[in-house]
């Protein structure tokens, strides 16, 4: 039995590396960790070195999981010649400079997160990508597209188990999420803006926002500056009690920003919508058309677009039938490509390649 070590200094409690070990195992892999706290390189280094000394012996591949671009090379440096797994998730220099604004692109700090991309993504013998619109990326940053495959980000058991949306009440419309700049909240809160101004027209609807972040402070603000009687904001969120918060939604939102970024990603809030059979509304990108059928699995807006989001939004309020068929279309494609089982084996099928 192939034995896969997830190695690195990563949150076992994030939803992507839980799919993949989970998925893996039910795959019929043999899945162990050597995984630490500590994101301090001097101090995280040596740990990592004492997590992994038990496990050695018996590993036969290394996987290291999103956003550890820095243990790339311990990774590298114990595991030889062996092959070595690497789940980045997210360019760095992308994230941080694309995406969060928080370097400049002539910045010192910009150079040096590219050239991490480039430095891991060339330890590792196989890279994953979410969809091969990211990979496009990974590729400009040196990845051999030999050495990519896609696997997608998929949603935990606990969402497909969601029963279907409430009958009575108003319908909810759901945001779960970091208030980060791909998810696009400028946006949806002007969208919120413009529906509310045609509320008199549609059913009652309430409009729950959780989750703190980068834009949580100015979307609250803009709400109360609006007076936007609809929307709640709800705070921070234990995971795991988000598929009893997605269990009251009739309408779950994905991301809607106007960055490059946003139109590559599939986030995890649009899978775990999908997968409750609900009606998901998200901005468009030719990452999400990769897997998802605008009108039939989903209602893909444009990004940065709040005009079309509110329309799309007041369509689905105003639609039961609509938001019932297009709920059971999401599970039941969800249910082919993004449960456990399946992105567990189109992992165990890459690892396969490089290790027979």
């Amino acid at each position: 039995m192939t034995r896969v070590c997830c190695f690195g200094a990563y949150d076992r409690t994030y939803p992507r590396n839980r799919i993949l070990r989970q998925g893996l195992r039910r795959a019929g892999l043999d899945v162990v960790e050597a995984c630490v706290a500590q994101r301090r390189a001097w101090l995280r280094y040596p740990t990592l070195l004492a997590a992994w000394a038990p496990v050695a012996s018996g590993c036969d591949v290394l996987l290291v999981p999103e956003f550890r671009h820095k243990d790339m090379p311990l990774a590298r440096a114990l595991h030889g010649k062996r092959p070595i797994v690497f789940d980045p998730l997210v360019s760095r220099h992308d994230t941080l400079v694309g995406d969060w604004k928080l370097h400049a692109a002539s910045s010192g700090q910009a150079g040096w997160n590219r050239f991490l991309d480039r430095w891991s993504l060339a330890h590792a013998d196989l890279i994953l990508c979410d969809t091969w619109a990211h990979g496009e990326l990974f590729e400009s940053l040196g990845a051999p597209r030999s050495r990519l495959r896609r696997v997608l980000v998929g949603a935990e058991d606990a969402f497909f188990a969601i029963p279907p949306p409430p009958e009575t009440g108003p319908v909810r419309i759901l945001y779960v999420g970091g208030f980060l700049p791909l998810h696009g909240v400028p946006t949806l809160m002007e969208a919120l803006a413009a529906l509310e101004q045609r509320a008199s027209s549609l059913p009652d609807y309430a409009v729950q926002l959780v989750g703190t972040g980068i834009d949580h402070d100015q979307a609250r603000a803009f709400a109360a500056s609006r007076r936007l009687e609809h929307v709640e904001f709800t705070g921070r969120l234990d995971y795991a009690d988000a598929p009893r918060v997605f269990a009251g939604a009739h309408i779950t939102l994905g991301a809607f920003g106007s960055g490059e970024k946003a139109g590559r990603v599939i986030p995890h809030k649009l899978y775990q919508g999908l997968a409750a059979g609900r009606a998901v509304v998200s901005g468009d990108g030719a990452g999400v058309r990769e897997v998802f059928t605008h009108g039939e699995h989903l209602l893909l807006v444009p990004r940065g677009d709040a005009p079309a989001l509110a329309q799309a939004l007041a369509h689905l309020i105003g639609d039961a039938s609509a938001r019932s068929t297009m709920g059971a279309r999401a599970h039941a494609r969800a249910r082919e490509v993004a449960t456990p089982d399946a992105v567990g084996r189109t992992l165990a099928a890459a690892i396969a390649q490089v290790f027979p």
